[in-house]
């Protein structure tokens, strides 16, 4: 072939997407369990099987491939291209590439939107003619996002609401934190002792929580432990709650006055008691009592009778720290930094053998709040395997002995999730102007400004997740958020905590019915994030349930009419809902 002949006239010829084809974004998996039947769903969700599939799936979109192949003249030559994909009508650029390659793939382009795309080539250092084509993309929410580095990414808007108006996109992005959460140093054990006013008594709690262990164990290995029927039901009991000083100064002694009685006072530390019963899952929950309230543990006192010694299996749980006594004798601890460490939190978190002996016994639980308020769940599983029960004290016990040297040091900010490219794309792609971190502030330790840069507002407001809405810091928390969605300078905004999953998803929810999203389409953007979790206590039970059903007080036929209510009750009017609506929805 004469190439200094060589005709460029002739533009690539383009293959795929077809000219006016609807391209997907979401994978045939996401949209498989995103279409099933809700029940089907909330199935799937709690089963560990169907969340590997899921997670398999992953949170990443389907890109939209674009594929040609050059003009049959310019056989064997070498010709590059530069690929340009706009945004109609605007216009928009939204992708540019140069390749020599005759395909490429591109992601995070928006739901429900029409596309040209352009080929440009190169051929022998001289400009052919170009070829275009268009496209449009499904109507299927959610636009999941690729971010490397960022998990859990999609875009808030996409879905229909209110009189038919799409909630718009490219405003609201949610998504897993920025940068991990704040991390802890701790000392070396030998630095403890030598630091310990009276390192013996450190050595000798050690050694008697192991002998402990051990002695759990041997029963195990011997089988020769007694079980006895269940004490009770173990769902009336009393409640006290002493304040954190009072507590601090005379708990101890006071639990242990108690014990030696075997009876439950009417006072405990000068707080009266009150009965409490727990619901048939043996759940106790205390409404508008939270963490963020620092008033001292819940102290939960409850008395039986037993007619010989043993052994009683009983399941335990709570948000968040607990310890079991029974006779002054504890049964497990989870007082420590790591807390109940499962959730939802259920009286099947785990079993204990609880000792039990002939006459008066009384069981004593002090509970400190979690994320969600006080909950402390107890009841007696008589059908726990004993080898199990047996297995989870000795764990216990020798949980407990390493955390007696697990002492913080101090803290490290958390390392950033932001590089280059995905730092492009917030900035630049996305123009990301307001970093919405729902986190505490411990995770958020030595942290001063956004993980993108001082160009971006850094606002870090505690928030609530689920029912914990409904709590008076839950209430406040939210109330410090929402006039950042009133105002167009935040926009575009990215709202996360760490995970993306509990307290983001539950101010999406917020969102989403104030804009008259349909309620099963916020159902499934919850469930999004079993694309990237693939943990089955990430489930509706305790979870999602628990927010929608948190709104039941609120008067309104729909869900959308009852999370209006919430919101007034929080201090904002219509004229407020207004605001958002006009700036979110088309």
């Amino acid at each position: 072939m004469n190439r200094s002949t060589t005709s460029l006239a002739a533009p690539p010829l383009i293959f795929a997407p077809a000219p006016g084809v609807t391209v997907p974004l979401l994978t045939d998996a996401q949209k498989a369990f995103l279409g099933r039947p809700r029940a089907e769903r909330v199935a799937a969700m709690a089963d560990v099987d169907a969340r590997a599939a899921l997670a398999a799936a992953g949170s990443w979109p389907r890109p939209v491939r674009l594929e040609w192949a050059p003009a049959p003249s310019w056989e064997g030559l070498h010709a590059r291209y530069a690929v340009e994909v706009r945004r109609l009508p605007d216009g928009t650029p939204v992708f540019f590439a140069e390749t020599a390659e005759t395909a490429v793939e591109v992601f995070n382009l928006e739901i429900a939107r029409d596309y040209e795309w352009t080929v440009r080539p190169t051929v022998l250092g001289r400009s052919a003619a170009p070829a275009a084509a268009a496209f449009r993309t499904e109507d299927r929410a959610p636009r999941l996002l690729r971010v490397p580095g960022v998990p859990n990414v999609r875009d808030f808007g996409g879905r229909v609401g209110l009189g038919g108006r799409r909630v718009r996109q490219g405003l609201v992005f949610r998504s897993a934190g920025l940068n991990e959460n704040a991390a802890e140093g701790f000392f070396a054990r030998e630095e403890i002792l030598a630091r310990a006013a009276d390192p013996a008594a450190l050595l000798a709690q050690e050694k008697a929580l192991l002998a402990e262990a051990e002695r759990a164990s041997a029963l195990r290995r011997a089988g020769t432990a007694v079980w006895l029927p269940a004490p009770g039901d173990l769902r009336e009991w009393t409640l006290y709650r002493p304040g954190e000083a009072a507590f601090a100064a005379g708990g101890e002694a006071a639990l242990a006055a108690a014990e030696a009685a075997g009876t439950v006072p009417a006072s405990f530390l000068g707080a009266p008691g009150r009965r409490v019963a727990a619901d048939a899952a043996g759940r106790i929950e205390l409404p508008g009592e939270t963490m963020a309230d620092n008033r001292g543990p819940a102290v939960f006192l409850l008395a039986f009778d037993a007619d010989r010694d043993g052994f009683a299996k009983v399941g335990c749980g709570a948000d968040w720290f607990w310890t079991l006594r029974c006779n002054g004798e504890v049964v497990a601890d989870h007082a420590d930094p790591d807390g109940n460490h499962r959730y939802p939190p259920s009286a099947d978190n785990r079993v204990f053998p609880v000792p039990v002996r002939a006459g008066r016994n009384l069981l004593a639980a002090v509970v400190r709040a979690g994320g969600s308020g006080f909950v402390w769940c107890c009841a007696p599983r008589p059908d726990a395997p004993a080898d199990k029960v047996l297995a989870a004290k000795a764990e216990n016990c020798e949980r407990r002995a390493r955390y007696i040297f697990h002492v913080v040091s101090g803290r490290t900010a958390g390392a950033s999730r932001i590089s280059g490219e995905n730092r492009a794309l917030w900035l630049e792609t996305f123009g990301v102007r307001t970093d919405l971190d729902l986190r505490s502030e411990a995770e958020c330790w030595g942290m001063e400004e956004s993980p993108l840069g001082r160009s971006v507002r850094w606002i870090q407001v505690s928030f609530a997740a689920y029912q914990g809405l409904q709590e008076d810091w839950g209430r406040a928390a939210f109330a410090r958020v929402f006039p950042l969605f009133l105002d167009p300078a935040s926009y575009p905004l990215d709202f996360h905590c760490i995970g993306g999953a509990d307290r983001t998803g539950s101010l999406a929810f917020v969102l989403g019915a104030l804009l008259g999203v349909d309620e099963e389409e916020l159902w499934r953007d919850w469930e999004a994030t079993a694309f990237w979790d693939a943990n089955p206590d990430f489930a509706h039970a305790q979870r999602f349930s628990r927010l929608v059903a948190s709104f039941d007080a609120f008067p309104g036929a729909t869900i959308r009419e009852r999370v209006e209510s919430y919101v007034r009750s929080c201090g904002f009017t219509d004229a407020d809902l207004e605001t958002l609506r006009a700036l979110l929805l088309d």
